[in-house]
C-alpha cells in the first residue's frame, strides 16, 4: 500500500510569523490610521457639524467593538482564521480608498464605519493565529513585537499625513471665499476743505 504523503513542514517558525503579522498590522495601522486622524475634519469639510463627526466615530468604535462578539465565535466554529483575517484586512484597504472618493457625507460616513466593521471581522481571528505562535516564542514576547510594529505603523500614518498637509499651500476652506473687511485707511477720510473751515472762522467772528 502506498504510503500517506508526509505532512508538509510549516516553513514559518513562530517568530518569524509573529513578525510577519506585525508587519502587515503596521502596514494596515499606516493605511487607516493615517486616513483617521483627518476625518473630523473631512467630514465637516462634507457639511458634518461637530454632532455628526462625533455620531459617525462614535459609531464606527462601536461596530469595531461590538461586532468581535460575532466575529470571535464564528472564527471558533468555522476554524478559518486565515480567511477571516484576510477578509478584515481587506474590508480596511478596501475602506481608505472609498473615503478619499467619497462626494457626500454619507458615503464617508459609510466608509468610516465599513474601516472599523473590517477591523472587528479581523482582529479576534488575527488574535488566535497570534496566540497558538506565541505559546512556543512566549506570550509576553510575541505581544510585544507585534504590538511595537503594529502600533509603529499608526504612529508613521499621521506623521505621513500631517507632513503632506503641511507641505502642501493652504487652500480654501468653505466660506473662506468672503472678503475679510479691511482696515479702515487714514487716506481714505476726507478732510475738511479749505472754504469750510474759512466760513467757520468768519462765523465765529461774527458771533
Amino acid at each position: 500500500m502506498p504510503s500517506a504523503p508526509a505532512p508538509q513542514e510549516n516553513r514559518y517558525t513562530p517568530l518569524r510569523f509573529v513578525l510577519a503579522f506585525g508587519v502587515v498590522s503596521m502596514l494596515a495601522d499606516f493605511v487607516y490610521e493615517g486616513g483617521r486622524s483627518i476625518v473630523g475634519p473631512y467630514l465637516a469639510t462634507l457639511g458634518a457639524s461637530a454632532t455628526g463627526v462625533g455620531a459617525v466615530t462614535g459609531l464606527g468604535e462601536a461596530v469595531a467593538s461590538v461586532l468581535r462578539l460575532a466575529s470571535g465565535p464564528v472564527a471558533d466554529r468555522t476554524r478559518r482564521y486565515w480567511p477571516i483575517s484576510i477578509a478584515g484586512y481587506a474590508i480596511t484597504a478596501v475602506s481608505v480608498p472609498v473615503l478619499a472618493a467619497a462626494g457626500s457625507l454619507w458615503q464617508a460616513s459609510l466608509a468610516v464605519v465599513g474601516e472599523r466593521f473590517g477591523k472587528a471581522v479581523r482582529t479576534p481571528a488575527r488574535d488566535t493565529m497570534l496566540s497558538h505562535a506565541s505559546a512556543e516564542l512566549g506570550r509576553g514576547r510575541a505581544f510585544a513585537y507585534h504590538e511595537a510594529l503594529d502600533q509603529s505603523g499608526a504612529l508613521l500614518g499621521p506623521l505621513l499625513v500631517a507632513g503632506t498637509a503641511s507641505s502642501r499651500p493652504p487652500t480654501a476652506s468653505p466660506g473662506s471665499g468672503a472678503r475679510r473687511p479691511s482696515a479702515p485707511s487714514t487716506r481714505s477720510r476726507r478732510r475738511p476743505s479749505s472754504s469750510s473751515s474759512v466760513r467757520f472762522r468768519l462765523w465765529q467772528s461774527s458771533s
